[in-house]
């Protein structure tokens, strides 16, 4: 075999995977065979809008209860036969109670929320910063104050030094 002819077999196989996958995904649809992703889709777009009956403060997709399951199977049989989510999420309602259709809150005061949240988080950061700094800086200093406590003239001599001349001020004072 050559090269060519080779390479050419691969690309032949991959063309007719990829012609036999369309012919094969156009018949499903042609047939009218719903899509499981779109079922899937419904299923769990319904059942997160309607609250449980079996499990009160929960969405209908939340509830760990055998019943809720086989609600949810219910949802998805109706997908199946074609119906919207709205006329599944209808049909629910009535077989339910209107009692049972979660209200989402208003999305500004979800915003309201997030920016207080946001905002608190800022100033805590701010202050415990500000607070390390300064803690730091005493850290630095050995925990003296910055300034010369004998109210000296703070000309930067050492310790040893200063202490001296001060020794020195005061015995010529007491002579005096």
């Amino acid at each position: 075999m050559s090269r060519k002819t080779t390479l050419l077999h691969p690309m032949r196989m991959a063309l007719w995977v990829a012609v036999c996958s369309l012919l094969m995904v156009s018949v499903t649809v042609a047939a009218g065979e719903p899509d499981p992703r779109e079922i899937s889709h419904i299923t769990s777009q319904v059942s997160e809008k309607i609250e449980s009956p079996y499990c009160p403060g929960q969405s209908l997709a939340m509830c760990p209860s055998a019943n809720a399951a086989e609600t949810r199977r219910d949802i998805q049989r109706m997908a199946e036969q074609g119906m919207s989510a709205e006329e599944i999420k209808v049909t629910l309602i009535e077989r339910y109670g209107e009692g049972y259709e979660l209200i989402e809150p208003p999305v500004s005061d979800q915003m309201t929320l997030l920016g207080g949240i946001v905002g608190g988080l800022a100033i805590a950061i701010g202050v415990v910063s500000l607070l390390a700094k300064r803690r730091f800086e005493d850290d630095e200093d050995g925990g003296q104050p910055q300034s010369d406590p004998a109210g000296g003239d703070g000309d930067d001599l050492p310790d040893d030094v200063d202490d001296e001349l001060y020794l020195e001020e005061l015995r010529a004072e007491y002579r005096d």
